[in-house]
C-alpha cells in the first residue's frame, strides 16, 4: 500500500460504535483509540478536494484497499465499518486487529505494549517526559521514573492525531502533546506540556507552530508508499510529524 493511500484513509475515519468490541468512540477529530486487547479504533475526518469523490467511488476505493491488506494479512486484520460523504467531508469507519495492521493499513506508525518491551522494540525514550495525575501535569518525570513501573504500558506513534487509551494516563512525552483528559492527548505541531498545558485548555490554532524535533524509536514507516492518484484538502491536523509521541498509562 503507498503512504498517500493510506494516508487519505486514515484522515477519513471516523468511528462511532465498532461491532463486536464493545466500545464506544465519538470524536470529531482524527482520532486513535487503543484498546485493552491490542484493537484499534480509528477516528479520521477529511475534507475532499472539491467535488472529486462521489460516496460510491469513494467506498470502492476503500473497500479494494482492505480486500488487498486482508489478502495478505488474514480476514479479521483490517474491517471497513462504515463510509459516508455529506458536505464534501469524508467519515469513515474502521476497526483494527493489532496496531501493526493499523501501522501496515495507514503507513502511520504506532506501537502498543508494556514499557520494557517497547525498550526491547528499539524505542529509546530520548524526550522530555511530565507526570500526570487526574489529568493535568504535575511535574517533569525521568526515564529513570518511568521504567520503575514493571506494570506500565505505553502507547507510541509517529502522527499528528488523537489518540485515547484503555487505561490512566500517567506520564507522556511534552512535545506536541495536550493533554485532553485522563485517557487521552491531543497531538499537533506547536503543543507543550512544558508550558503547563491541562485538559481544560481550549484550543487555538494561533499556537500551531511550523517545524519539528525528531526523536524516535528505531521503528521507521517507508515514505515509498505513496497514491498519487488521491487528492485530499489537508488541515491544520496534518498527520505528517518527525515526533515520536509516548503515552504511558495504567
Amino acid at each position: 500500500m503507498r503512504k498517500a493511500c493510506m494516508a487519505g484513509i486514515s484522515v477519513l475515519i471516523g468511528i462511532s460504535m465498532l461491532a463486536g468490541c464493545g466500545k464506544s468512540l465519538d470524536a470529531d477529530t482524527d482520532t486513535v483509540y487503543v484498546q485493552k486487547n491490542g484493537t484499534v479504533l480509528s477516528v479520521d475526518v477529511e475534507t475532499l478536494d472539491k467535488d472529486y469523490y462521489d460516496e460510491t467511488e469513494l467506498k470502492d476505493y476503500v473497500t479494494d484497499a482492505v480486500s488487498t491488506y486482508t489478502g495478505e494479512h488474514g480476514k479479521s486484520a483490517v474491517k471497513l465499518e462504515n463510509l459516508s460523504v455529506k458536505d464534501g467531508t469524508a467519515t469513515l469507519k474502521m476497526k483494527y486487529k493489532t496496531p501493526e495492521d493499523y501501522t501496515g493499513f495507514n503507513g502511520i506508525e504506532l506501537y502498543e505494549g508494556k514499557v520494557v518491551k517497547a525498550l526491547a522494540a528499539g524505542y529509546d525514550f530520548k524526550t522530555d517526559f511530565v507526570s500526570v495525575e487526574d489529568g493535568k501535569v504535575t511535574g517533569t518525570a525521568t526515564k529513570e521514573e518511568i521504567y520503575s513501573g514493571e506494570d506500565l504500558k505505553v502507547v507510541i506513534i509517529k502522527a499528528n492525531r488523537d489518540v485515547k487509551v484503555d487505561g490512566t494516563i500517567c506520564y507522556v512525552s511534552s512535545e506536541n502533546v495536550k493533554l485532553t483528559g485522563t485517557d487521552s492527548v491531543s497531538i499537533r505541531d506547536g503543543y507543550s506540556l512544558n508550558s503547563g498545558s491541562t485538559a481544560d485548555e481550549s484550543d487555538s490554532d494561533e499556537n500551531i507552530a511550523d517545524g519539528t524535533e525528531s526523536i524516535g524509536g528505531s521503528t521507521e514507516v517507508s515514505d515509498t508508499d505513496v497514491n498519487d492518484d488521491t487528492t485530499y484538502v489537508k488541515d491544520d491536523g496534518a498527520f505528517e510529524t518527525d515526533v515520536y509521541t509516548y503515552i504511558i498509562y495504567k
